[in-house]
């Protein structure tokens, strides 16, 4: 059984957010993010992903829409 907390990574971004009509899962445009921004560096992002582990649901949205708007 999946945690209810990562969840949230797994909506479609047109579920999470009002601006966003891409059905991309958040957890797959947020590594999508940040690969584009570490030039591709896996451990780097690996490092970004991992903080979202501690997050509730709430913080994963907030942090979330701060890197993709």
């Amino acid at each position: 059984m999946a945690d209810e907390k990562y969840q949230m990574l797994d909506f479609p971004m047109n579920e999470v957010f009002d601006w966003s009509e891409d059905k991309t899962p958040l957890r797959d445009a947020l590594w999508n993010h940040y690969m584009n921004t570490s030039n591709k560096d896996t451990l780097s992002t690996l490092k970004h992903m991992n903080a979202f582990k501690t997050m509730s649901g709430d913080e994963i949205k907030v942090e979330a829409e701060k890197v993709l708007h």
